[in-house]
């Protein structure tokens, strides 16, 4: 792919800038697509190609920072510029986006960013790592799994309950779920029957430290889990199920 063919999506809430950006990149060869806010853009990305964001960060309800951590979720390979006249450097730092510009700005500095950012993004390792999203009301235990997995090179999404969960699923994507069963609100099993009606093929993994092979295949009836581990279980047992999986099209 030529950098020039390069799609480009602009967040942004003022239209003006928005015009000028899409107009801009437009003109230099690149294809720009906007979004209003950072909630417009993750709607977006679900169901569209980008190899690039350009975002600004003060934005209302879903600023850049927050759309720059689920875009780090669920599109790692992604590349994130930041545009902005009033935050720090320290803390755009702090945020780690792949560049960023102060405005006001000039056209021959941003197409530089984005070269440096497109350029990166093709050297980077080629192997696409596993997915995972941990529903778990358990603190502890959902974040000694969440690193546990990514020290076996997974990129996780860890929640704490289900109904948070299938907001995550609208606008990210994963390979597949852990999700204990026995939680408040929305338990497991209901989980995976939910999951199922919006995405039968994505693989869910029960555990639980109550439930046995037996409970599970009669309790989830038409909606089977792809795997059932029982607390507590070694995590060469759970890495070793996710290897097994198919990757998921989406």
């Amino acid at each position: 792919m030529r950098e020039q063919s390069a799609k480009i999506l602009i967040v942004d809430d003022d239209a003006r800038l928005r015009e000028l950006l899409i107009d801009t990149l437009n003109t230099i060869g690149y294809n720009a697509d906007i979004a209003s806010d950072g909630n417009n853009a993750l709607q977006k990305l679900q169901h569209n190609h980008y190899d690039l964001v350009i975002s600004d960060i003060r934005m209302p309800e879903l600023d850049g920072f927050m759309l720059l951590k689920k875009i780090r979720q669920h599109y790692p390979e992604l590349p994130v510029l930041f545009i902005t006249g009033v935050t720090s450097e320290d803390m755009i730092g702090s945020a780690n986006p792949d560049g960023f510009l102060a405005k006001p700005f000039r056209i021959g500095h941003i197409e530089q960013l984005i070269k440096d950012a497109l350029s990166k993004k093709h050297s980077k390792n080629k192997h696409t790592f596993r997915r995972v999203m941990i529903v778990e009301d358990d603190d502890l235990f959902r974040d000694m799994l969440g690193e546990a997995l990514q020290y076996n090179s997974f990129i996780t999404t860890a929640v704490e309950g289900g109904k948070e969960a299938l907001r995550e699923l609208q606008y990210g994507k994963v390979d597949a779920v852990i999700t204990d069963i026995k939680m408040p609100g929305m338990d497991g099993i209901t989980l995976l029957k939910e999951i199922k009606k919006i995405k039968p093929d994505l693989p869910v993994i029960l555990i639980s430290a109550f439930f046995s092979d037996e409970d599970i295949l009669k309790s989830s009836s038409d909606y089977q889990p792809a795997g059932f581990l029982q607390k507590p279980f070694e995590i060469q047992a759970i890495v070793k199920l996710l290897d097994s999986l198919p990757t998921v099209k989406q």
